[in-house]
């Protein structure tokens, strides 16, 4: 029997659809539940009490918060992402979202631009033996583009555990699922058209593997004539000019995120490039609005 369960986690939908007996249904979904509450308590910037919370409040007073082991191995993936994409992912680069107005455009004057860059740099995050510490006040971390696909996962191994064979999570642009559904049939996520209606979509078979979405090519903005997504340069503050939108499907949802957060920071033709390197199925949206990748709508 199909159980399904929506909770609100990381400031998104959750979505968790499992088959299992009725007697163990309830019990399995409280233990995937709890994961969910576990991490976001613990990693959400919007969580006063959290990790990321007490790094964000402890910026600029020379104090260490302490990591533990999976603390560590996340800070650790974010630093290879940040790598990776030549410093282009920065996850201290949400501060400058004050710099811009609900509709994308720059509402800040070039010199007030230059001032919040100064409080912008994933280099400038100092992890030691102690722990993390940014260095000047008003600095501010947000990594839950990577905790979301780390929480799914997380909770993808509980599952498994549990013996659970049917499953899916799925959290805003980012999904896991176990196996098939119980009828034999696929695990489905529309990819829609960016030309299109609303309902024009590309259903691709994501059974037993990890999907994420980065970027979103309905929220782009206009900026200097051109669009762009909304991913900001931690070098200049500007948008970006890469794709609009990538979408990955790995054998993990982190895998998936990493591979998609790096493609979209690259220039377009670059990104086209290392997608195909990598092998994995993919659909990128360019800001003229044109899909690539062998899961683009025929």
């Amino acid at each position: 029997m199909m159980h399904r369960k929506r909770v609100n986690c990381f400031g998104s939908s959750c979505q968790l659809a499992l088959v299992s007996l009725r007697g163990e249904a309830e019990q399995i979904v409280a233990i995937a539940l709890a994961e969910l509450e576990r991490l976001e308590s613990k990693f959400s910037a919007y969580h006063p009490d959290s990790l990321i919370s007490r790094i964000n409040q402890a910026a600029g007073t020379g104090c260490y918060t302490p990591l533990d082991a999976e603390a560590r191995s996340l800070f650790d993936f974010v630093t290879v992402l940040w790598e990776e994409s030549s410093h282009l992912f920065d996850p201290t680069v949400s501060i400058l979202d004050h710099c811009y107005d609900e509709h994308g455009q720059l509402k800040a004057t070039d010199s007030q631009l230059k001032d919040m860059l100064k409080l912008v740099g994933w280099s400038q995050l100092q992890l030691t033996d102690e722990g993390a510490l940014l260095p000047t006040k008003g600095m501010l971390l947000d990594l839950t583009s990577c905790i979301r696909p780390y929480a799914i996962d997380s909770v993808r191994r509980k599952l498994l555990k549990e013996g659970v064979q049917h499953a899916m999570i799925e959290m805003a642009h980012d999904a896991a699922t176990i196996g098939k559904q119980a009828d034999g049939a696929n695990w489905l996520l529309g990819l829609r058209h960016p030309m299109g209606s609303r309902t024009a979509i590309n259903r691709i078979k994501v059974s037993g593997k990890g999907f994420a979405m980065r970027g979103d090519f309905e929220r782009r903005i206009g900026f200097r004539d051109e669009h762009f997504g909304r991913g900001l340069s931690p070098v200049d503050g500007y948008p970006v000019p890469g794709m609009l939108s990538v979408s990955v499907v790995a054998d993990s949802c982190l895998d998936a995120c990493g591979a998609a957060t790096i493609a979209r920071l690259k220039t377009e033709q670059a990104a086209i490039n290392w997608l195909q390197k990598l092998g994995l199925p993919w659909m990128a949206i360019d800001r003229q609005l044109r899909c690539h990748g062998p899961l683009s709508p025929a």
